[in-house]
């Protein structure tokens, strides 16, 4: 991600309720967290668009304004007492998803959060692939890399390939901890244009073993 789209994300917690919740009117964030920023209300949706792409926050509607949840949310924040929630509750799959995080909370930090007995120091969380996004595109700095890694291949023609294999494949094999590194390994594999040529510093360690 972007840095500014992991700047947002950590901008975003301490204005959530105790249940990661927010409103995410991208207008009322960028005044909010970006007060001095004069172009975050022009960018700022671009940023939530990558966070959610990540998996990192869910946008959903309710009667008409548009919220967020921090995903994971009780995973990494322990709340001793939680007040009443601030904002509505997102609906259908999104309640599965909150569901399965205080399951995985209560797997990975123990009883209380407090390790396997609950005592202890706090276990550290674990990290969780997930399926790639049906809508899924590489951020500009992806696309950018791409292009410049491999000039002898159509990288805007490879994001189609990609989305259009990894959306396919079932089951486990599906889940990556990493999209960002499929990507680049995607790219680094791809097949060039007829009668392309990479660069020197492109080519495989092989192939420029053979040159020298």
């Amino acid at each position: 991600m972007s840095r500014e789209a992991r700047l947002l994300f950590i901008l975003l917690w301490p204005i959530c309720d105790d249940y990661g919740r927010t409103r995410a009117a991208s207008r009322m964030l960028a005044s909010t967290l970006f007060p001095y920023d004069d172009d975050a209300k022009d960018l700022i949706d671009g940023w939530l668009d990558e966070l959610e792409r990540e998996g990192c926050i869910l946008r959903y509607e309710v009667n008409g304004s548009t919220y967020l949840e921090i995903t994971n949310w009780l995973i990494h924040q322990k709340i001793d007492k939680p007040s009443k929630p601030q904002f509505p509750e997102s609906s259908g799959s999104s309640r599965e998803g909150s569901r399965e995080s205080r399951e995985c909370s209560r797997l990975l930090l123990g009883r209380e959060g407090k390790g396997e007995d609950g005592k202890g120091e706090d276990a550290p969380p674990a990290k969780r692939g997930c399926r790639l996004p049906s809508d899924w595109q590489p951020t500009p700095g992806e696309l950018r890399w791409a292009t410049d890694a491999r000039p002898d291949i159509d990288a805007k023609a490879e994001v189609e390939r990609f989305r259009d294999y990894w959306v396919a494949q079932a089951g486990q094999k599906g889940v990556k901890l990493d999209w960002s590194a499929t990507w680049r390994n995607w790219i680094r594999n791809a097949r060039g244009k007829p009668g392309a040529t990479a660069s020197p510093d492109d080519r495989s360690p092989a192939s420029r073993r053979k040159l020298a």
